[in-house]
């Protein structure tokens, strides 16, 4: 399977987008992915999409169920848990104009015959806008190019659907006010758990995954180590699950991670975190 993980590395990152980053909660997200991420272990990762169960949202494995907690997404990826929820209502009418107004660049119009998408290419925004942004812009100009990263960055690393080459339109139109806080973490979460719920049942050999997959690789090289030189070292004992009290731990704390039409229950005191032995996806991909 083909994992849409992608970075920003081909498109510059001004300083002077920062101070907007920080206004929207989003610059320690932005300088650990702004560089170019390494490479993704596209066996480890299917081997690993196979043993999801939707019904649950945990892999389940021979050790044990795991998942990717709420903990783990915002310690992982730096983005905001505080803040409203990514979903609402989103009006797509004049989007293209919408577009323009906030990045500086206006979409063109669907051929006749062709659908509306409400998105536009990732190749064409950063024809457009990935470049160094003028010395002599003013702060209007300095924003719409702030804004055009962003926008880029966040449907490239967090939010990619499965063909990983579009920016949907909706992500854009949250970053129209940069004090806006949202909680763009369980996004996230929730976006991720909705493409390994498709991913799972893909049968095709051409099949791809989006979502964010830099941080599902990351959570397997912490829970599951792979290629590790720990890796004949003995395995800690037993496992340390949560015993449904929560206790003084704001991660065990029952929400609903929204992300537009996605919602998903995270009652972090029915997930069991589990100390997982290091050979287990060795065994998965027959390594």
């Amino acid at each position: 399977m083909r994992m849409r993980g992608h970075s920003a590395h081909d498109w510059p990152c001004d300083e002077r987008y920062e101070p907007y980053f920080e206004r929207l909660g989003l610059l320690p997200f932005v300088l650990q992915f702004k560089r170019h991420a390494p490479s993704i272990n596209h066996g480890a990762m299917t081997a690993l999409i196979d043993r999801w169960r939707p019904e649950t949202h945990s892999f389940h494995l021979s050790c044990g169920v795991m998942t990717v907690t709420l903990e783990d997404m915002a310690m992982i990826s730096g983005l905001p848990i505080n803040g409203e929820a990514l979903t609402g209502t989103t009006v797509s009418a004049n989007w293209r104009d919408r577009v323009g107004q906030l990045t500086g660049v206006f979409p063109e119009p669907p051929e006749e015959g062709e659908r509306d998408s409400e998105k536009v290419l990732h190749h064409w925004l950063r024809g457009e806008r990935g470049v160094v942004c003028p010395p002599d812009a003013n702060e209007v100009v300095v924003q719409q190019h702030a804004r055009a990263y962003l926008w880029y960055l966040l449907t490239r690393v967090v939010f990619p659907d499965s063909t990983g080459n579009k920016a949907q339109w909706i992500f854009l139109d949250l970053l129209s006010d940069w004090d806006h806080k949202y909680s763009w973490g369980s996004g996230a979460l929730a976006y991720l758990y909705r493409q390994l719920d498709e991913a799972c049942r893909r049968k095709k050999g051409t099949s791809g995954m989006g979502g964010f997959v830099w941080c599902l690789q990351v959570w397997m090289w912490e829970r599951m180590p792979v290629g590790r030189p720990e890796k004949n070292k003995t395995p800690p004992e037993g496992w340390v699950a949560h015993d449904g009290r929560y206790g003084e731990d704001p991660w065990r704390f029952p929400t609903i991670a929204y992300c537009w039409e996605m919602a998903n229950v995270y009652t972090g005191s029915s997930v069991a975190r589990y100390k997982c032995y290091i050979n287990e996806l060795d065994m998965l991909t027959h390594k």
